[in-house]
């Protein structure tokens, strides 16, 4: 699925995230671009219960780096300038089996996967609306299994 969508509440962007777990494989990056507000915390909610079952992860914004079960990661990188993810010590989140989720990954320039989704989110009056790009092999078959609306 490529093009404009459009989300009309909290509840559609955490079903867009839903769809996304759905479509994307392991060792996959999926990267949320978008300002404060735009609803990458909330698309990935969706996507952490979708994988994991659980209801309400929170953003690791002070801790960097939450993981989860099956190999799913959920950095954001808000708090941070520009940074190498190297100097972290988390380069095992880029194994083959896991999946990352980044928010503000633009803080990570240069460091991130050539190979990813990028999901990038804006607010549009009081509705959100998203756009899927892939960067990659492994990310256009993700984009091509999104099914959406769901």
């Amino acid at each position: 699925m490529t093009g404009r969508i459009a989300l009309r509440d909290e509840e559609e962007t955490r079903a867009l995230g839903s769809a996304l777990s759905d479509a994307v494989e392991e060792g996959l990056a999926i990267c949320l671009f978008g300002e404060l507000g735009a609803g990458k915390t909330t698309l990935c909610q969706g996507f952490i219960a979708a994988r994991t079952g659980i209801a309400f992860a929170q953003s690791p914004t002070f801790t960097l780096l939450q993981a989860y079960p099956g190999e799913l990661y959920h950095l954001d990188l808000y708090r941070l300038e520009r940074t190498d993810l190297q100097e972290f010590g988390i380069e095992e989140i880029f194994a083959p089996d896991a999946v990352l989720l980044i928010e503000w990954p633009e803080r990570a320039e240069g460091a991130l996967p050539d190979d990813r989704l990028e999901v990038r989110l804006r607010r549009e009056g009081d509705e959100r609306a998203a756009e899927v790009l892939a960067r990659g092999p492994r990310a256009k078959r993700a984009q091509e299994r999104l099914r959406w609306p769901q």
